[in-house]
């Protein structure tokens, strides 16, 4: 939905002639738009390495760097003049965001040069491409295998080869996850105070993801002061996925992947055209909002909302409503809803789905009178019981800050009173925790309760004797 491969522009188009290739892959988000060039080009060998290098360079990463630069250009430009087919016949389908608030990355996919890397860092060392930040354009022809800045106004391109596209796209396998990491990577390297000398993509990503903000709830680079050079060690990155900690985030990951299963649900029902809109407004803009909302959750905060959908979806209790409300941490103001209703015995399908979106809006309506902060709510009702998804339905409401018609408030809250919802001592909130490496941060707290019970002891001893002295 967000993703649109060989993009086309109008640039020197005359007559029935064929536009020019923006990039390969052009990924629009929200306001973050991704730009990708890849380029499978054979590694020639000579006896000069050097020569060998150069030549591949050029061919694989400069011209890449080129294009992405051309391509950025030409979008703050004419951001309307982007087409789906070289004739310029069919306009991209989704609105860009104001170049004022867009975020655009450059990545140039290199491939080729992973057998001779290898072979040129000798046994132990990794094939993928070195990054050194003291090298910029011409420089890179007499150092094989690294990458600095590789455009003259030093505009960071990240450059991934097979080894390191495949890694990222693994381990940062949500838009939300991916943009973070470009995002605070060309933050860092963008303080030309700063050198970076790292083995590889895939150790700088080590970096990253074993360094997390317990107040943001994100990964992050740590502060790094003015005039260093950082200097990563080989071989992290293998350490780091050998670790436990690396087998527990997957553990933990794996009921979110639920979440995921219910985004490609609903986008597939959308790109074959059998959505069924609930509010009668079947626009692309509509869909696509709503599936944005939930492919923009994290995969820490897809570990809650999986783990949601599938408590409600195997608690079939027949006749009984069952809902479940989370917040999430990815926006505040924004509630999910999963609802799991059983239809009634001799309930047609069309009465059944009529009376479950009901439902559904009222208990939303319900979250916004007893969560003031709430601005926007997503709400998920379904059937219980689907091995296989195949009807759930989907209600996306955005409050705004405007107060609720003091009239309309009595009615919900007497709805709320009949259907018996959000009643004092029936409300379930859950807060989204991430908890990134679940096997650690259980040893710690269990360390930490134990510290807390022995000191509690402890107190109590001393309390005792200062009692038994007077």
């Amino acid at each position: 939905m967000w993703s649109f491969p060989n993009v086309y522009t109008d640039e020197g188009k005359h007559g029935k002639g064929n536009g020019k290739e923006l990039c390969d892959l052009l990924v629009v988000f929200g306001n973050d738009i991704i730009l990708f060039s890849d380029k499978a080009c054979k590694f020639t060998p000579h006896s000069d390495i050097e020569i060998a290098w150069s030549r591949w360079f050029r061919k694989a990463i400069e011209k890449s760097a080129k294009q992405l630069s051309g391509a950025e250009s030409w979008i703050r430009r004419f951001p309307d003049r982007l087409f789906l087919d070289p004739a310029c016949t069919s306009t991209l389908p989704v609105q860009l965001p104001r170049l004022s608030d867009c975020r655009i990355h450059l990545v140039a996919v290199a491939r080729g040069s992973r057998e001779y890397a290898k072979k040129y860092w000798g046994e132990g060392g990794s094939s993928s491409l070195f990054i050194n930040t003291t090298l910029v354009e011409d420089d890179h022809k007499n150092s094989p295998f690294c990458i600095g800045w590789s455009l003259p106004n030093k505009r960071l391109v990240h450059v991934l080869d097979e080894t390191t596209l495949d890694i990222l796209l693994n381990e940062l396998d949500t838009i939300s996850d991916f943009v973070s990491y470009l995002t605070k990577k060309e933050k860092i390297f963008c303080n030309h105070e700063l050198d970076f000398i790292v083995p590889g993509e895939e150790e700088l990503l080590a970096f990253y993801l074993s360094h997390f903000d317990y107040k943001k709830n994100e990964h992050h680079f740590p502060e790094i002061p003015d005039g260093a050079l950082v200097a990563l060690n080989e071989g992290d990155w293998q350490r780091f996925i050998n670790s436990k900690s690396y087998a527990s985030r997957y553990e933990a990951n794996e009921i979110s992947y639920i979440w995921d299963a219910l985004i490609e649900f609903q986008n597939r029902h959308i790109i074959d055209g059998s959505a069924e809109s609930l509010t009668g407004d079947d626009s692309p803009e509509v869909y696509e909002r709503v599936m944005r909302i939930m492919a923009s959750e994290n995969r820490l905060t897809r570990r809650v909302l999986g783990e949601s959908f599938y408590i409600a979806n195997n608690l079939d209790k027949k006749g009984k409503r069952y809902t479940r409300t989370v917040m999430s941490s990815a926006k505040s103001g924004r509630a999910y809803i999963f609802m799991a209703l059983s239809s009634p015995d001799g309930c047609s399908v069309s009465d059944y789905k009529a009376m479950r979106r009901s439902e559904l809006m009222l208990y939303i309506q319900g979250c916004k009178l007893n969560y003031k902060k709430v601005d926007e709510v997503l709400g998920i009702v379904f059937e219980p019981g689907q091995k296989h998804l195949s009807s759930v339905d989907f209600l996306y409401v955005n409050f705004g800050l405007d107060e609720i018609d003091t009239d309309f408030v009595k009615e919900i809250k007497r709805d709320l009173k009949d259907f018996n919802m959000w009643q004092t001592g029936a409300i379930k909130l859950k807060m989204i925790r991430n908890l990134p490496f679940p096997h650690i941060e259980s040893l710690v707290l269990r360390r930490v309760l134990w510290f807390m019970s022995r000191l509690n002891q402890t107190i109590r001893n001393i309390w005792n004797r200062i009692q038994k002295q007077e």
